[in-house]
């Protein structure tokens, strides 16, 4: 009978204590959102937590109780630079080289990068957009970090149809929503830059089960497959959870790419934005992604 009663509670402990995980609710993070909507994580002993933005989820993983979070790869970046070992990259899970872009009032004369001198730029500091962003600026010989207002992107739409900004930089689906909306248009995208701004699955080291991951991984590979051989399905799915018109949906998962595990392109876009940021004195020292990544 007593070991019935501890079997009992060892089982109950481990309902008690499920892996947590922090995604966003982007279209970026498309493989959970699908997962969690086809009931993909059913008894996997996992709970899903939904936050709005890279830093949101490094917050959550760095000082909550969640065990591993996606972010994007400057926020990523951030983390290890800081925290490494103690958190470490243990899957990309896609990108899109188009996936940010710059939007301006339609009937705004901001017609080129160099016309934005001067003038207000909303942005979420601290996220892939924000290291895109440096990114391209720097590539076309145009310094525009003070102009830049740190703002959230639910709030960016509203910002630029009152005038309180002339320029919002988002990553997508804000972008192909505020011109949806028909008061936008879109300026530039951030591509050319020689990065595909991966998503990163970023884990607790102390937290690490080889068995557990693995079949973290297998979710989301499903969710992969599914993405792939039911687009019309995805774009449903993406648009009830996220609230944007199937329109948005459709033209903003056409710029991502969903995919997990490490890939040449990923690491070599990791690589060169993690010295663009060391560059920037955005982060203080290179991660070592022999020790960072887990492969």
């Amino acid at each position: 009978m007593r070991k019935i009663l501890l079997f009992l509670c060892s089982c109950g402990l481990l309902l008690a204590n499920p892996l947590k995980i922090a995604y966003q609710d982007r279209v970026i993070d498309a493989l959970f959102i699908v997962a969690n909507a086809q009931n993909l994580f059913e008894n996997s002993e996992v709970e899903l937590k939904r936050f709005s933005s890279g830093p949101a989820t490094n917050e959550a993983l760095l000082f909550g109780d969640v065990s591993m979070a996606t972010m994007g790869d400057t926020a990523a970046l951030i983390a290890l630079s800081k925290y490494c070992p103690k958190v470490k990259i243990y899957s990309i899970l896609g990108g899109g080289e188009a996936r940010h872009s710059i939007v301006v009032r339609k009937e705004s004369d901001i017609k080129t990068l160099q016309d934005l001198a001067g003038k207000k730029i909303a942005i979420k500091k601290g996220t892939s957009t924000h290291g895109g962003f440096l990114l391209k600026t720097s590539q076309m010989g145009v310094n525009l970090n003070k102009e830049l207002m740190d703002l959230s992107p639910s709030l960016m739409a509203q910002a630029l149809l009152s005038k309180e900004v002339d320029a919002i930089v988002a990553s997508e689906p804000t972008p192909s929503v505020i011109v949806e909306k028909g008061f936008a248009k879109r300026l530039l995208s951030l591509d050319g830059v020689g990065s595909n701004y991966p998503l990163a699955l970023v884990i607790k080291s102390e937290s690490f089960d080889a068995s557990k991951m693995s079949k973290v991984l297998e979710v989301l590979k499903k969710a992969q497959e599914f993405i792939k051989t039911n687009p019309q399905a995805s774009y449903e799915i993406i648009s009830k959870a996220t609230g944007l018109s199937l329109g948005s949906t459709k033209e903003a998962m056409a710029k991502h790419e969903y995919k997990v595990g490490f890939d040449d392109v990923s690491m070599k876009s990791l690589q060169k934005v993690a010295n663009f940021l060391f560059e920037q004195k955005k982060i203080k020292s290179l991660p070592d992604f022999e020790a960072c990544l887990i492969r």
